[in-house]
């Protein structure tokens, strides 16, 4: 796993800027989505690896100030979840091997429970956020939570703002279910030091994380070859080289229009998929120690020079996308996006792009267009020069405890079941995806993960890994950071009416936005 990942700074700022004011007394509010929201929401849930939100053994837990006093049966155990990339059969599991433990039924011959009752909700992730609503309005909170930062409705965001979110620190000491380790000493090393898992400033630790993904560049691995030849291009290694790489495909295209034969070097689904680009870009331009002072909006840092040269790789992109990117860069389209990647889905004629920023889910979603025998490249982003090293941003889904939970220590020892040996080979057999513990992922052949999945993880060894994730701060009327730092690029960048402006220029502005939008968010920190 290589050097896992930046052990960040000994504070931890809240995260990210939250844009919804939330009120548990009445009722969550929530602002309409944007619509970098919207392609957070399919990104992130309809296409990544599946959050899930659960909520575990609810026997009528009352949240101060609800709507209403509604109980549950006191037997009922339920989790609810997101179906989607993961299926659904590896959280049945989970609930039925938890329910078999020998705490469970300690705790119910303490509570006088015959048998849990297992309730399984399921849906999209607007459904389940809803329901989550219903249930705490109604005075029955759920104990634990499978649910990420990023959704439609932004919930996780709402209970950190509110600090809802229970500390469980104390887990990390704890023994993981049936094993001798505790829990820090089964996480992959270095999971822990993140905005998402300390959000609060204060060292501790109150989410975890339930799935991790390296973020990269995915390709045609049949275009590419060790050293370039025999009609193949070489990966390229450097900055340098990707440019010089891009430069060749426009000479050689000439005045022709973009092809198969002729194709260009870029391509992204959305504006937002620039994130995990973005932080890697920092991170090995500009450093780990910059790179967590962009998350905190420290004073000038986008003006820095280094994190200044990461930003311009973004804007240099303009000169060499596919032309019919920013047109179809949008929620309906994207996909035809990262099909230019893959060519025809007959098979018959390749892309016309060589490169895609996007996750390890994206083979799963363009599967049924993929033809077979395709095999798909990935790689961390380029180097800054030959004797640095590439950079990979990760993907955390999390989980954590709502503070108003009843039944806590319950809630903790299923975390504690979930992060055990006996947890992830559920897991791995269920849905074929790895949780974020060192065994799990030496165990992962062996429970039945596929090969192509597990080389994927390789792309940690020997590069630096990042987790992004802004500061949370209070609403700042007019600032909408996911636009400033994303959306502006398909608006204020790569826009055809900014085709022949200098890159220098386009630089300038969008570094001006990021610092003046910065120097506000700033002032609105959450302490």
């Amino acid at each position: 796993m290589g050097k896992y990942f930046y052990a960040g700074r000994n504070f931890f700022i809240k995260r990210r800027n939250i844009v919804i004011e939330f009120a548990l007394s009445v009722a969550l509010q929530y602002r309409q989505e944007t619509q970098e929201m919207r392609i957070l929401r399919r990104k992130v849930m309809n296409k990544k690896l599946v959050a899930l939100v659960g909520s575990v053994v609810m026997l009528g837990g009352v949240v101060a100030g609800a709507a209403s006093c509604g109980k549950r049966d006191k037997s009922e155990f339920t989790v609810a979840y997101l179906a989607g990339g993961r299926g659904e059969s590896y959280v049945e599991k989970l609930v039925e091997g938890f329910e078999k433990t020998d705490y469970v039924k300690q705790y119910m011959k303490d509570k006088g429970i015959e048998k849990l009752n297992a309730k399984i909700i399921k849906g999209p992730s607007a459904s389940v956020e809803d329901t989550l609503r219903t249930e705490i309005n109604s005075g029955t909170t759920p104990d634990v939570l499978f649910m990420n930062f990023n959704m439609p409705k932004t919930t996780t965001e709402s209970f950190v703002r509110a600090k809802q979110v229970l500390d469980i620190s104390d887990l990390l000491t704890q023994k993981v279910y049936g094993e001798e380790k505790t829990l820090q000493e089964k996480l992959v090393p270095g999971l822990l030091e993140n905005y998402t898992t300390k959000p609060y400033g204060d060292g501790k630790v109150y989410t975890l994380p339930a799935f991790y993904s390296p973020t990269g560049l995915w390709y045609d691995a049949s275009r590419f070859n060790e050293n370039g030849t025999d009609g193949k291009y070489k990966l390229p290694e450097t900055w340098a080289d990707f440019w010089a790489l891009g430069d060749k495909l426009n000479t050689d295209r000439g005045s022709a229009a973009v092809s198969a034969e002729h194709p260009a070097l870029f391509t992204y689904p959305t504006a937002g998929y620039f994130d995990g680009f973005i932080y890697a870009a920092i991170a090995g331009m500009a450093g780990e120690e910059k790179f967590m002072q962009t998350l905190g909006y420290a004073d000038g840092i986008w003006e820095d020079a280094d994190v200044k040269s990461a930003l311009e790789t973004v804007v240099k992109l303009r000169d060499y996308l596919e032309p019919n990117t920013v047109a179809q860069a949008n929620k309906d389209n994207f996909t035809r996006n990262q099909q230019a990647v893959i060519g025809a889905a007959d098979g018959t004629t390749k892309g016309t792009a060589l490169f895609v920023p996007n996750g390890d889910w994206l083979p799963g979603e363009m599967s049924k267009s993929t033809p077979e025998g395709f095999e798909w490249g990935f790689t961390a982003l380029p180097k800054k020069d030959a004797s640095s090293k590439s950079y990979v941003n990760t993907y955390l889904e999390n989980v954590y405890i709502h503070k108003n939970a009843e039944h806590q220590e319950l809630a903790k020892q299923f975390l504690l079941y979930y992060f055990s040996n006996e947890g992830a080979k559920i897991v791995a057999q269920e849905s074929k995806a790895i949780i974020p513990t060192q065994d799990a992922l030496t165990n992962a052949k062996a429970n039945g993960v596929p090969q192509a999945t597990i080389d994927l993880y390789s792309v940690y060894d020997g590069n630096g890994a990042v987790s992004g994730s802004f500061a949370a701060t209070e609403t700042v009327t007019g600032v909408i950071w996911s636009d400033i730092l994303y959306n502006d690029l398909n608006t204020k960048v790569f826009n055809a009416e900014n085709k022949s402006t200098p890159i220098a220029d386009l630089l300038n502005a969008w570094v001006g936005r990021l610092e003046t939008a910065s120097d506000q968010l700033r002032a609105k920190i959450i302490k």
